[in-house]
């Protein structure tokens, strides 16, 4: 059995542990090295427009190598600052053509769902890549790393929506809960239909007596989903028991998410991919502290006063670069700049999170932070206002080539 337990105490010392005082940044920008990067942003962004052209958008298609990933290669350089080394992970020949065989494999299995659903598959195919690089697997799109991306667009779907009533939500739960244990169970609509068959391509490219831990895994993370309801239907949890529900549900998703890609792995490798994913879910809590305050939902964040929100960001940045460090059991992240690539990207969006939910903090952490923000915080709360997700614009945009066509229309 997987000791989920050990880890979420091992990672509960490790947090508890991890100071609360300011992390040191290997760069600060001034004013003026803002407003390049805000002038570069822009210019990416008028690029972004010409794709409203449907001859440009066919180009970009028709040889991606020549149009599209030099034009992204100096967006993340000149407007994040991601080291040379990082870029040659990000846009390896490995990466680029996973993304655009996701999309479409989505769109042939599940013509129903919304561009919005399929980036939110495709968020998690970006994870899975990565553990395939760490692992030296190669990085495509398996049967697994599909099922794994499609699974959460369906059934949050479903349990999200308000004309399916709480019976019937418990009633698909039971049925899922089965498929998942592989007892055999007809399903009740489209989306069990849908659901079931993605359960399917787990058991074929893992066989369920030969690879028990995979199934340990997906069994753990639905056990992560169950008890991280407690947080919204009941009161009265404790800070400790709040810590111990957000840290098995983080943990167990990205465990999964590495069994999915590996098959087996170390005990060394299980506790720190669950260390990652704990680092994940605390970087999603910080991103939605809003959305989960005003839905009474309790995490790490969302319960605490608005003076200690700067003080647990801190301690998340500081306990997140000691759980990466135990990613280097896995043969391919022997590199610093692998290891570097993680830390980068979570901690700009930690920044970005915290600019963007200004109100949430002191004045005085607002202005210690954005020292470290590529961009003002001002100009990203611009940019929000104009466009919910500038990473969804840019997925769109790339793939959805009919609804590039309307627009010109």
């Amino acid at each position: 059995m997987l000791s989920v337990q050990d880890y979420i105490n091992h990672f509960k010392e490790m947090w508890d542990k991890s100071p609360d005082t300011f992390p040191q940044f290997q760069k600060t920008y001034s004013a003026e090295e803002k407003f390049a990067h805000e002038r570069n942003f822009d210019g990416f962004q008028k690029k972004l427009k010409e794709l409203q052209n449907v001859s440009k958008v066919q180009q970009v298609k028709n040889d991606p190598a020549k149009s599209f990933f030099p034009m992204f290669r100096s967006f993340l350089e000149t407007v994040f600052d991601f080291e040379s080394g990082h870029l040659e992970i990000i846009l390896s020949e490995e990466f680029k053509d996973v993304s655009k065989d996701f999309f479409y494999r989505a769109r042939a299995f599940g013509p129903e769902l919304d561009p919005e659903d399929i980036y939110q598959g495709m968020r998690n195919v970006w994870i899975m890549n990565g553990l395939q690089l760490m692992a030296k697997k190669p990085v495509n799109i398996t049967p697994s790393v599909f099922a794994y991306s499609m699974i959460y667009p369906y059934s949050d779907n479903l349990l999200d929506d308000p004309e399916i009533n709480k019976e019937e939500k418990q009633a698909f739960s039971v049925r899922f809960d089965r498929r998942l244990h592989g007892e055999p169970e007809l399903a009740a609509n489209h989306t069990e239909k849908q659901l079931f068959h993605l359960i399917s391509m787990f058991e074929e490219e893992f066989p369920r007596s030969e690879f028990p831990k995979v199934y340990e895994s997906l069994y753990a993370i639905q056990q992560g989903q169950t008890n991280s309801l407690k947080m919204i239907t009941q009161n009265g949890l404790s800070d400790e028991e709040i810590c111990n529900i957000c840290f098995e549900k983080g943990g167990a998703s990205v465990l999964a998410d590495g069994y999915l890609v590996a098959g087996e792995l170390t005990q060394e490798q299980e506790q720190a991919l669950f260390g990652y994913g704990i680092y994940l879910q605390l970087l999603d809590d910080i991103q939605d502290v809003k959305e989960d305050s005003l839905a009474s939902t309790k995490t790490i964040f969302s319960c605490l006063p608005e003076k200690d929100l700067g003080r647990f960001v801190n301690k998340t940045i500081n306990f997140g670069r000691l759980a990466l460090e135990e990613m280097r059991c896995f043969k391919g992240v022997k590199s610093d700049d692998f290891l570097g690539l993680m830390n980068r990207s979570i901690e700009m969006m930690i920044v970005e999170s915290v600019g963007l939910n200004e109100t949430w903090y002191s004045s005085e952490y607002l202005e210690e932070i954005e020292k470290v923000s590529p961009l003002h915080f001002a100009y990203l709360r611009k940019k929000r206002t104009q466009s919910k997700s500038q990473r969804f614009v840019l997925f769109q945009k790339y793939f959805d080539l009919p609804k590039a066509k309307q627009m010109a229309v």
